[in-house]
């Protein structure tokens, strides 16, 4: 019997997400504004296609957002605030994340 996947917006899934040290430098920096691939590349010191991988990690899990600007997307972080020098995501289920702003 096949095994269907569960959606990808699962806590487990977004909790995940937000875990991994690339993903975690890749939320730091969108903290700052809504950036393209190519900006976050740069800031990151890392190539694109690793970035783009990690977006679309993110994106299946509802952590970021984009727009499409011509030939470029533009990312953005999905429910974040900053709160008393803290960064907060929530999950659609209303779990959240806190992260120390530096």
């Amino acid at each position: 019997m096949a095994r269907t996947k569960a959606p990808a917006s699962t806590q487990t899934d977004w909790f995940a997400a937000c875990g991994e040290p690339t993903r975690l430098a890749l939320i730091q920096a969108l903290v700052a504004g809504d950036k393209t691939v190519t900006q976050l590349a740069t800031e990151l010191s890392t190539e694109m296609v690793n970035v783009s991988h990690h977006l679309k990690i993110m994106k299946d899990a509802d952590l970021v957002t984009f727009v499409k600007d011509g030939r470029f997307m533009i990312y953005s972080l999905v429910n974040a605030a900053v709160v008393k020098g803290m960064l907060e995501l929530t999950h659609t289920s209303g779990a959240k994340l806190s992260l120390p702003l530096e």
